[in-house]
């Protein structure tokens, strides 16, 4: 028998008692692109880039959102920037030229994408 099956007497009767455990604690996470865009709330471990949220912005699992600064941001066209900025993790291209994409090498300089929200 496993540990939460166990047997028990009382009074000359066997009863087969089963553990009662707690519930595991569910994360709700949102899954997002680089550009912080929404791909899917869930609460399921997938692989990509995601933030743990909370109940209520679960439920209502807006589409109209974007993860800014590991935030739930509220998306208005031309309040968020975009920038291409050198980083240690990105797409690695040559040195002489951003436009070339290269092979990991000591000959290459990584970039990606930083989003902003301006306030």
């Amino acid at each position: 028998m496993s540990e939460r099956v166990k047997v028990v007497e009382i009074d000359g009767v066997e009863y087969l008692v089963v553990e009662d455990s707690k519930p595991t604690e569910v994360e709700f996470r949102v899954y997002y692109d680089e550009m912080g865009k929404i791909i899917c709330y869930t609460c399921d471990k997938l692989e990509g880039n995601h933030i743990i949220i909370d109940r209520q912005a679960f439920i209502e699992a807006r589409p109209d959102l974007r993860v800014i600064d590991g935030k739930l941001t509220k998306y208005v066209p031309g309040v968020i920037i975009s920038k291409l900025k050198p980083d240690i993790e990105g797409t690695s291209c040559a040195l002489e030229d951003i436009s070339i994409i290269a092979q990991d090498d000591c000959q290459t300089q990584k970039w990606k994408l930083h989003s902003y929200e301006l306030r």
